[in-house]
């Protein structure tokens, strides 16, 4: 009993640190992320596969991620791998900006376009664009934090990531 309660005290204490973290204006990635570290492998249904995980790592390699404006220089390195609690192959790419967010996602529309993304269903949310690639559907989004850092007021993130199962974050 001890043990059980122990358990659920814990998985609320990191549950509640994935939701400061998404509070904070970091994102759920990072939440999702945080929660698949602390918990123990065995908690999650599901894993990765190895197919999965190359998939991730072809994701890092898509130009889009490269694609920017000139105005946009990309910061920190390319983030990627592959989440076990949803199977979910993701990457992206830090962007500090010097000019405005229209001129951002202005430039992007044409880009993806430019690369055949089309957009996703309206459920999955505005600017969200789907692909298909090596038959699995990629998604794709530009997004800013939704707190940024005071000095940098600009900085973005594009994104692509791919369930197994077909879904995908936006």
């Amino acid at each position: 009993m001890k043990r059980a309660i122990v358990a659920v005290l814990a998985a609320g204490c990191v549950a509640g640190g994935a939701v400061a973290v998404n509070v904070a204006g970091v994102g759920s990635f990072v939440g999702d992320r945080l929660v698949s570290l602390v918990l123990p492998k065995s908690f999650f249904p599901y894993k990765c596969t190895d197919d999965d995980k190359r998939f991730a790592s072809s994701l890092a390699t898509l130009a889009i991620l490269d694609v920017h404006p000139v105005d946009a220089k990309p910061y920190e390195e390319r983030d990627g791998g592959c989440n076990d609690d949803d199977q979910l192959a993701y990457a992206g790419q830090s962007y500090r900006l010097s000019g405005s967010r229209a001129d951002v996602l202005s430039f992007y529309r044409k880009a993806v376009t430019k690369d055949g993304w089309k957009p996703a269903p309206k459920d999955m949310g505005e600017g969200c664009l789907v692909k298909t690639i090596d038959g699995r559907k990629v998604y794709l989004s530009v997004g800013f934090p939704h707190r940024p850092v005071e000095k940098h007021v600009n900085d973005y993130y594009v994104q692509v990531s791919s369930a197994s199962d077909g879904g995908g974050l936006c």
